[in-house]
């Protein structure tokens, strides 16, 4: 059968023809927008779309590995995965009460070194992690002081200590310690437990006794004895001004003495301060023994124009036997410790951008 054209009188200038190419060609558009239609509507039908939201519901959350490792300082990078992967989750860490880790402006920050457990929960379902802890390491050839982050408080001619600052646990020198006539001094228990263990250390080395004679002092009391020491050279004869810097040999200002720290104490063999007291058995035990047990000479003879205090070889501090000792055998006083510590952490600091923390 053979089709033939189609004319359409439209008007009586123009006539609509209709071949028969132009109607196959309709009929193909018509069936391919029918067959588009039908696609589309089985996609969007109820049952496919309740399909994909059960695709989308968290199963279980885990991370790449069983611990992970972290600095102290540095922001922990923990990331959970999510199972599936395209669930849409909600995550709610959860962090030990033991001070190890701490939330700071929305990222979990490492306060100190130690083992720990860090977890995150969504719903009902929760996972966990073991987390390590570590201070920035030095290198290996550094011969800097390790323990650089156990930073000594120093209170000198420009460290000064608020006139509101009191130690804290302090306790009273049992009287059997102190000098006769010396009661109610005080320092803090971890100086006199130490100071304990030194004492009759000496005693079984040497048969050497020793009192205390001072202990902590207020920033009340030493506003007290600076001022005496400046009134007793004006008596001699000096001006308030040349006064007020000789005194500063012996007696700081107030705020400035490391007797307001608690962990410094003087000691005597006849209840006074005196120069001569490196010539007694007890004055060399202690400059040379007092490191092992955690105490320094304050103000070692060979110092005085660092510390700016006059040689005290009566007049011991405690920071710990680690520290001590590092400072004994380098022949350092506080000041030039305090100054190695903050080289230290910044040769950490360069050390371990190099060389990130791992968790062996």
């Amino acid at each position: 059968m053979i089709i033939k054209d189609i004319t359409i009188k439209l008007n009586e200038e123009k006539n609509l023809v209709i071949t028969p190419l132009t109607v196959q060609r309709t009929i193909y558009i018509l069936i391919s927008l029918l067959a588009v239609a039908a696609i589309c509507k089985k996609t969007v039908s109820p049952g496919r779309t309740m399909i994909r939201e059960l695709d989308c519901k968290l199963q279980s959350i885990t991370f790449d590995c069983d611990k992970l490792a972290v600095y102290v300082g540095d922001k922990l990078e923990a990331e959970p995965k999510a199972v599936p992967k395209n669930a849409h989750v909600k995550y709610t860490w959860e962090i030990a009460d033991d001070g190890i880790l701490s939330v700071q402006n929305g990222k979990i920050v490492a306060q100190k070194s130690g083992n720990t457990l860090l977890g995150i929960t969504s719903g009902e379902i929760s996972a966990q992690v073991k987390v390590i802890a570590k201070y920035k390491p030095l290198p290996p050839d550094s011969i800097l002081p390790p323990l650089y982050y156990d930073k000594l408080m120093i209170a000198n001619y420009k460290n000064a200590l608020s006139a509101e600052y009191v130690p804290k646990d302090l306790v009273k020198i049992p009287d059997n310690y102190t000098a006769e006539g010396y009661t109610g001094l005080y320092v803090t228990r971890e100086t006199m437990e130490a100071y304990k263990k030194l004492y009759y250390a000496m005693y079984s080395e040497i048969k050497g006794r020793m009192h205390i004679i001072s202990g902590y002092r207020s920033y009340a009391r030493q506003s007290e004895l600076y001022n005496k020491a400046v009134k007793n050279l004006m008596a001699q004869g000096k001006t308030s001004t040349e006064a007020r810097v000789l005194a500063l040999n012996t007696t700081q200002t107030p705020g400035n003495s490391e007797h307001q720290l608690g962990n410094t104490i003087d000691v005597s063999n006849d209840n006074t301060t005196d120069h001569n007291y490196l010539q007694t058995p007890e004055g060399k035990w202690l400059s040379e023994k007092s490191y092992k047990y955690g105490f320094i000479i304050r103000y070692p003879e060979n110092k005085a124009n660092i510390t700016r205090i006059d040689y005290e070889p009566w007049h011991i501090r405690y920071v710990g036997v680690n520290h001590a000792t590092y400072m004994y055998v380098n022949d350092l006083c506080l000041e030039q410790y305090v100054d190695l510590q903050e080289q230290a952490e910044e040769t950490a600091n360069d050390y371990a951008l190099l060389n990130p923390a791992t968790a062996e």
